[in-house]
C-alpha cells in the first residue's frame, strides 16, 4: 500500500484542507496553529472541525469512490449499467480491466479511502488524548469509527483482502501486506459495536449528515449480513427498523435532503452542485444524451406496474434509439437549488436485511412481510413465498431493483451470495472468469509496497 509522503503524513496537510473544506457549513473559523494536530483536539469547535472536515472531503470532488465512482463503476462491471460513448471504462463492463484502468482504481478508490481512513485514525489517536468535553469527544470517536469503517467496507469489496491500518505510524503502514478479509470485518464489527455505544440516538447535525447511534447500527446490520450472522443481522436491523425515527415515503422522495428514510447523507460541498452522482447519471440539458444508461438485462428485471420503473427511470430518443437511464437523483445541478443530498443508508434496505436474515432462518412469515413492505410502496402486489429457497430468489429480485445503480449493491451481492459466476457467466460468456469478481490492486501500489500480492488473473 502506498502510503507516501505525497499522501501522508497529512497531520499538516490534510488538516488543513479540513479546516478550509468544511468552515462554511459548520461556521467554525481555522484556529491560528491549525497545522499543530496536537492543539487542533484541544478545543471543543477545532477538534469538531476536524473530524467534519472527513465529510467534506468525501464529497470535495466527483471523481472519487465516496461521491458516485462506486455506483458507476461497479453498475458496470455487475451489467447494471452501460457506458453510451466507446471509452475505456467499457473494459469494466466486459471484465477486461487492464493497465489503463489502474490509475483509476487508484485514484478514485484506493488512494482516496486511505486517506480518509488515516484521517479517521488521526482523530482517533488525538481524541483519546484530549480533554475536550466528553459528550462531544465520545461522538466525534463514534462518528470516526464509524467513517473509517464505510471506507474500509468498500475496499474489502472491490479488492479483498486489502491493508488494515488502524494507526498514523506511517513508516509501519507503508510496508503492511495484505490482510484477510475476514479479519478486517471483524475489525468492522469492533469498530461499529464501539461506535454504537458512544453515539447518541439524535443526530448530532441539522440534517441526517452525520452519524448518529442507528447509521453506526444500520452499516453494522449491513457488516453481519455480509458475513453471514443472520441472528444479529435480524436483531440490528430490527433495532434499526424499530427506532421509530425513519419511514418509507413515497418513491420521488426516498433521495431528498428531507428524506425520513435517509438514515445517512452526504452534504453537498460544492455550491454548484447538489450530487455528484446526479451530475454524472442525469443528461446536462434536454439536447444531451445521458453518459451511463441501464441495460436491457436490467431493464427487463423490473416487473410490469413496477413504479420505481417509472419515477426511478428516465428515458431518452437519440438517432431513432431509446435511451434509458437512472434517475433516482433528479438534480443535474449546474446552480439548481440544493434539494438533494448523497445517500449512503436508508431504511428499505434495512427491510430487506431483515427479510434475508429471516430466511436464512427460517423464518419465511416474518421475511416475507419485509418484503412485501418495500413492494407496497412500489405498487406492487405481495410476493408469495413458502420456503427459504423461493424468499431468498424473490430477495435477490427485490435488492435488485431496490437498489440498483446504487454503492455497488447488486455486485456486492452476487459476491457474497455465491452467484456472481452463474451469473456473469451467462452476461459476458467469452471473457467473464471467476478471478474477475476482484478488482486488481493498482499496480503503482504493489510498486510502492513490496509486501502487496496482486489479485489472481491480473
Amino acid at each position: 500500500m502506498h502510503i507516501s509522503t505525497k499522501v501522508f503524513p497529512f497531520s499538516l496537510l490534510f488538516l488543513t484542507t479540513i479546516f478550509l473544506s468544511c468552515s462554511k457549513s459548520i461556521e467554525v473559523d481555522p484556529p491560528d496553529n491549525q497545522i499543530i494536530s496536537t492543539e487542533v483536539f484541544k478545543n471543543d469547535s477545532t477538534a469538531k472541525s476536524a473530524v467534519l472536515g472527513i465529510y467534506s472531503q468525501m464529497m470535495a470532488t466527483q471523481a472519487q469512490f465516496s461521491a458516485g465512482q462506486t455506483t458507476l463503476y461497479t453498475g458496470l462491471s455487475a451489467n447494471e449499467l452501460y457506458y453510451f460513448s466507446p471509452d475505456h471504462k467499457e473494459e469494466f463492463s466486459t471484465a477486461e480491466i487492464g493497465t489503463t484502468n489502474h490509475s483509476v482504481l487508484a485514484g478514485n478508490f484506493w488512494n482516496p479511502a486511505y486517506r480518509f481512513i488515516y484521517a479517521a485514525n488521526l482523530c482517533l489517536e488525538r481524541l483519546k488524548e484530549s480533554s475536550i468535553t466528553p459528550s462531544l469527544k465520545a461522538s466525534l470517536t463514534g462518528e470516526a469509527l464509524v467513517l473509517r469503517a464505510f471506507c474500509y467496507f468498500q475496499l474489502v469489496n472491490l479488492f479483498g483482502d486489502v491493508p488494515l491500518v488502524l494507526t498514523t505510524n506511517y513508516e509501519s503502514s507503508s510496508v503492511i501486506p495484505r490482510t484477510p478479509a475476514a479479519t478486517i470485518y471483524s475489525q468492522l464489527v469492533n469498530d461499529l459495536s464501539q461506535a454504537a455505544l458512544l453515539l447518541s440516538v439524535n443526530y448530532p447535525s441539522s440534517n441526517r449528515v452525520r452519524v448518529n447511534k442507528w447509521a453506526a447500527k444500520a452499516l453494522l446490520a449491513r457488516v453481519y449480513l455480509f458475513t453471514k450472522n443472520w441472528a444479529k443481522a435480524k436483531e440490528i436491523s430490527t433495532e434499526v427498523i424499530g427506532s421509530g425515527l425513519y419511514t418509507l415515503p413515497a418513491l420521488d422522495n426516498v433521495f431528498l435532503k428531507t428524506s425520513p428514510e435517509a438514515i445517512l447523507q452526504l452534504q453537498p460541498v460544492n455550491p454548484t452542485w447538489n450530487t455528484w452522482e446526479g451530475r454524472d447519471l442525469l443528461p446536462a440539458s434536454a439536447n444531451e444524451t445521458p453518459k451511463y444508461l441501464v441495460t436491457t438485462r436490467l431493464y427487463q428485471t423490473f416487473e410490469n406496474g413496477d413504479n420505481r420503473k417509472s419515477v426511478w427511470l428516465g428515458h431518452r430518443t437519440f438517432s431513432g434509439q431509446s435511451l434509458v437511464y437512472p434517475t433516482k437523483y433528479k438534480v443535474y445541478g449546474n446552480g439548481a437549488p440544493l434539494t438533494e443530498y448523497y445517500m449512503i443508508l436508508r431504511l428499505a434496505e434495512q427491510y430487506l436485511i431483515r427479510a434475508e436474515a429471516s430466511a436464512h432462518s427460517a423464518e419465511i412469515v416474518s421475511g416475507i412481510a419485509d418484503l412485501n413492505s418495500i413492494r407496497q410502496r412500489a405498487r406492487l402486489p405481495n410476493a408469495v413465498a413458502s420456503d427459504t429457497a423461493t424468499l431468498l430468489q424473490l430477495i435477490e429480485q427485490e435488492r435488485q431493483v431496490e437498489l440498483f445503480a446504487e454503492w455497488g449493491h447488486r455486485w456486492y451481492d452476487l459476491k457474497r451470495t455465491g452467484r456472481i459466476n452463474q451469473v456473469m457467466q451467462v452476461v459476458l460468456p467469452t471473457t467473464w472468469q471467476s478471478t474477475d469478481a476482484l478488482y486488481p490492486i493498482p499496480s503503482s501500489e504493489i510498486l510502492l509496497n513490496p509486501f502487496l500480492i496482486q489479485n489472481q488473473g491480473y
